[in-house]
């Protein structure tokens, strides 16, 4: 290029229009507020010294339009780092949550790997913790397997730091089923013990040691006795009112012996009932 036409284009540059003139510019510790007449925007501390906006009065329309669009780039950024100071997030979350902004692919990845550079992101120190986290938790080992694998973790880091331990999978087990025994009330002891072995099992836990820990727990009858009366009453005052006669006992046999108490149990407060 010709100094001539260069010093002719440095000068249509510096006679553009002032469309959005300045009423204040203030200059935070990350970012400047630029606060224009009709509206207010968020600039980078880097597109500050570029457009040299300390030595303007106001944007032209072509500068306002870049800054504008510099500005979705910056909130989102912004947003990440909101999130990430309350909480650690996986590289799949926080991308996720660009996605959501609707950002392009390239401008999504060049934020991440941004946050990946200063240490804000770190996939492996999050797999570690979490996996400490979790099995403090009693989560079986499937669980946070699950997990980890829903909130991004890859089959690698899994592999290289989830390691299955027999003893703590029962310990956990174990921990678990007398929580739950501790904690639920209004069931014979027959089907406390499958509520509990099929909560065990939901929860991520092998059949085998489901069945173990429950060997572990000790279930009190006392209160079976009463318990059954209880539950008679009120089922026969919920079917008393469509049955009688047999039909009305096999009704509350069947329903009572569903709820894990014993065929002779039932019988013998079906025989008071009777007279």
């Amino acid at each position: 290029m010709k100094l001539e036409d260069f010093l002719s284009d440095q000068n249509k540059t510096e006679t553009k229009e002032i469309t959005h003139p300045f009423k204040k510019v203030k200059v935070r510790s990350d970012y400047v507020y630029v606060d224009l007449e009709d509206e207010g925007i968020i600039v980078s501390i880097e597109d500050y010294f570029r457009y040299e906006i300390r030595n303007k009065k106001g944007l032209d329309d072509d500068t306002y339009k870049q800054l504008k669009d510099h500005e979705i780039i910056l909130k989102a950024y912004r947003s990440c780092l909101r999130k990430l100071s309350a909480k650690d997030y996986t590289i799949r979350q926080i991308k996720d949550h660009l996605y959501k902004q609707g950002l392009h692919k390239e401008i999504v990845e060049q934020l991440v790997d941004k946050l990946i550079q200063y240490g804000l992101l770190d996939d492996e120190k999050y797999c570690i913790n979490k996996i400490g986290y979790y099995d403090n938790s009693l989560l079986s080992y499937k669980q946070i397997s699950q997990k980890l694998k829903n909130e991004g973790i890859s089959e690698a880091l899994l592999d290289k730091y989830l390691k299955y331990d027999h003893q703590r999978e029962y310990d956990k087990a174990v921990k678990q089923a007398q929580k739950q025994a501790s904690s639920t009330k209004n069931k014979s002891v027959k089907a406390l013990k499958q509520a509990i072995l099929a909560k065990l099992v939901s929860n991520g836990f092998s059949y085998e040691i489901g069945n173990d820990a429950l060997a572990e727990i000790e279930f009190s009858s006392d209160n079976e006795d009463e318990l059954l009366q209880k539950e008679f009453d009120k089922t026969l005052k919920k079917y008393s009112k469509r049955y009688e006669g047999y039909e009305l006992r096999q009704r509350i046999f069947g329903s009572l012996l569903s709820k894990g108490f014993g065929s002779d149990d039932i019988r013998k407060v079906l025989e008071v009932e009777n007279g």
